[in-house]
């Protein structure tokens, strides 16, 4: 016997476009339809299931060090707040280190996982929060060795070596994404050259804008060449600098959330405190964010003016397509998918992931 569900919203959402009143017929897994409803609808909004390409953890679950039942705690916990699927984020440490959290992640078997995103250790002048002694020049061998499972890999630029590594690793279908670096402008051309397709959380930890003098900020918003990640929690990023990210490139913007285990036993040791909402340092510098994807995109609507299509594209479907997984990020009559309904403010009431037992995740509202 089939099971169905109709589904109905003031607003849908597909992943490119957004519709007026809608149903979607979801049957034993699959929509079968997505058409135009008139009466009371059930939801304001509903749209795809959000993909995060930097999510480090969330509240005491850290992707580097959780075992398996915790990683799926934070699995669940993702999915019910919005983010259906994730690159789970490892920064900086030694290389045999990195490998063994590599290794752990890809044989977790997290619903929600699609792969690994390695912000570190081969990262440029801008350090941040990540352990200045532990970065280092690319290592060709290592990067060679890495398994399929890492989708996306963050880089310096200023290194001699990186070019070749940016090289190594989009032969091997990694994306690779320049952060945490400040290239003088012959720099960024031989990495634009080599292959780079992502600059890591923009005006973060790089270069900037600056009206005379080269900064990676200004040539990442000014070459369409290049995604440009966003944390748009309204700490790491002034509303009126997201506000500028996407009236530059409305469609190059990928926004992440780059959460962190804020109280996880990294955290403790590194003595991290919430400060006025975000996660920082003993000496102020800023360790990640503590803002689901789904609250970023909800700040860039409200607190930065950004259209709404505009914000939700920037967490659906372009991160979907930025790591070759066009399944994702879009709702398609006649496929499987993810999805998220929401309330009039934008705040997440429900998810549904890969749709196959129609079981919803409740978020509290």
């Amino acid at each position: 016997m089939s099971l169905t569900e109709v589904i109905t919203s003031e607003r849908f959402f597909d992943g490119h476009t957004l519709h007026g009143p809608s149903a979607i017929t979801v049957v034993d897994g699959v929509i079968e339809a997505a058409e135009p409803f008139s009466g009371t609808p059930e939801h304001s909004l509903v749209h795809p299931g959000l993909v995060d390409l930097q999510m480090n953890g969330f509240d005491d679950v850290d992707c580097s060090d959780a075992d398996p039942g915790r990683l799926m705690e934070l699995d669940s916990r993702l999915a019910s707040l919005g983010t259906t699927s994730y690159l789970a984020t490892l920064i900086t440490a030694e290389l045999d280190v990195m490998s063994e959290r590599i290794n752990r992640l890809a044989h977790a078997g997290l619903d929600g996982c699609i792969g690994l995103h390695l912000e570190g250790p081969f990262l440029g002048s801008a350090t941040g929060a990540h352990a200045a002694s532990l970065v280092r020049a690319p290592d060709p061998g290592w990067l060679a060795d890495l398994p399929d499972f890492v989708r996306l890999v963050t880089i310096g630029t200023e290194h001699p070596a990186s070019v070749e590594a940016i090289r190594l690793l989009c032969s091997k279908g990694v994306v690779v994404s320049a952060g945490h670096t400040r290239p003088d402008r012959e720099q960024w051309n031989d990495a634009l050259t080599a292959g780079i397709r992502m600059v890591t959380h923009l005006f973060n930890a790089m270069s900037g804008i600056h009206h005379r003098d080269f900064g990676l900020a200004l040539a990442a918003l000014t070459d369409d060449r290049v995604v440009t990640g966003l944390i748009a929690d309204m700490h790491h990023v002034q509303p009126d600098a997201v506000r500028v990210a996407f009236a530059v490139k409305p469609h190059g913007v990928c926004l992440v959330s780059d959460s962190v285990a804020w109280r996880a036993r990294w955290a403790e040791r590194a003595g991290v405190r919430i400060v006025n909402g975000v996660p920082a340092l003993p000496d102020g510098t800023l360790a990640g964010s503590s803002t689901p994807l789904a609250d970023c995109v909800r700040l860039a609507v409200t607190e930065c003016g950004v259209e709404l299509s505009t914000a939700l594209r920037a967490a659906t479907s372009t991160p979907s397509v930025l790591v070759g997984r066009r399944d994702l990020g879009v709702i398609t009559v006649g496929r499987s998918c993810d999805m998220v309904a929401t309330d009039a403010s934008l705040r997440v009431v429900k998810t549904w992931r890969r749709l196959q037992s129609l079981r919803g995740f409740q978020t509290d509202i």
